[in-house]
């Protein structure tokens, strides 16, 4: 894909659910008068090659036409890789149902696109609150001691306090290891953030119980039923099959979510029926459980249907919330951080100037 095109893709994901919401508008409307390379041709024509959307739609018409109409292979590349899954599956159930699961791709996206904004929105808050803590702790030894010592120079050591002593040991201390310190804390953020979508080693499972860990699981758990939900449910008498429905959620996987997917197929290949596929640890207890009544009463597709009912309605909700709780979690720490040395520099203010008084009194 060349650079314009992906760039141009990149700008157009923000706006693909309502883009889809229109094509299942449309395509009810049209009644088979017009193919979907009319639409994309007419696009093209309306917003033009200056628009994103206009030059989107010049390559999706070209596309429909070179490929035969595979929607899959329409939108591949310039379109997420889980709703290419969710596409494919949407035109196998004909033009007849196509515009009913386009509006089910369209809330599938919303759903996750919501879940995907909130869990970035808090992981960064926890970045942002580490940085502000590092600038807090560089401004001691590059500022806030220096002009204390400026200040008070005429104390002489041997009357500074206790708290005196530890400030000054502290912008010491910084000062030597700044280089470590920093190496350490972008070392750590680093394994952190590499750690939730690559990490599948010992420990994995018990990480997934705390922190971010744990909201990463849960809103990868929530995006993989509410993908899975939509791939399997019937229309037009066609639904995918569990296997495949695995499958197409390959493409683009992380190495963790890959992992998963796997272990299913290895159930779904050893004769496992029901959620018991699903039991790897990519859902959290409750939401397995669930999941394991509901197809236990209703069978595969209507307990995932269920499911994702249950994730739109209270989980993600949830989620969202422990994400948010974190984040300011993060964020209290570093005020409490702070205004602990705004504090203690006030109690060291007052014990140089003690200092500097007596000394003057000695003298």
């Amino acid at each position: 894909m060349k650079m314009p095109l992906a760039w141009d893709a990149r700008r157009f994901r923000p706006q693909r659910a309502d883009y889809y919401e229109y094509l299942s508008v449309l395509l009810g409307s049209l009644e088979g008068r017009r193919s979907l390379h009319d639409v994309f041709a007419a696009d093209a024509h309306r917003y033009g090659s200056g628009t994103v959307r206009g030059r989107l739609s010049a390559h999706w018409a070209r596309q429909f036409r070179e490929c035969g109409g595979d929607l899959g292979e329409t939108f591949a590349g310039t379109l997420p890789a889980d709703d290419v899954a969710l596409l494919r599956a949407a035109q196998l159930a004909g033009a007849g149902a196509l515009d009913a699961a386009l509006d089910d791709v369209a809330r599938t996206v919303r759903l996750l696109e919501r879940g995907r904004s909130g869990v970035i929105g808090a992981l960064s808050g926890v970045f942002v609150a580490v940085g502000v803590l590092l600038i807090v702790l560089l401004a001691v030894p590059l500022h806030t001691v220096p002009t204390l010592q400026a200040a008070f120079a005429g104390v002489d050591a041997s009357l500074w306090g206790t708290r005196t002593r530890l400030l000054f040991g502290l912008a010491d201390l910084v000062r030597v290891s700044l280089p470590l310190l920093l190496a350490v804390t972008a070392l750590a953020l680093s394994l952190l953030a590499a750690s939730l979508p690559h990490y599948v080693g010992p420990g994995r499972a018990t990480l997934d119980r705390w922190l971010w860990w744990r909201v990463y699981r849960d809103f990868h758990g929530i995006r993989f039923l509410a993908l899975l939900a939509t791939l399997v449910v019937p229309r037009g008498n066609v639904g995918a099959p569990l296997r495949d429905a695995l499958l197409a959620q390959l493409p683009g996987a992380s190495r963790w979510k890959a992992w998963h997917l796997n272990h299913m197929l290895e159930r779904v290949d050893d004769g496992m029926v029901g959620a018991q596929t699903f039991h790897t640890g990519m859902l959290d207890a409750q939401t397995y459980w669930f999941l394991d009544d509901m197809t236990a009463i209703h069978g595969m597709g209507p307990g995932l249907a269920r499911t994702r009912e249950r994730i739109e309605g209270r989980l993600l909700g949830q989620v969202l919330r422990r994400a948010q709780w974190l984040r300011w979690a993060a964020l209290g720490g570093v005020l409490t951080t702070l205004f602990g040395l705004v504090f203690w520099h006030y109690a060291v203010v007052d014990e140089l100037r003690r200092a500097l008084q007596a000394a003057q009194t000695l003298g």
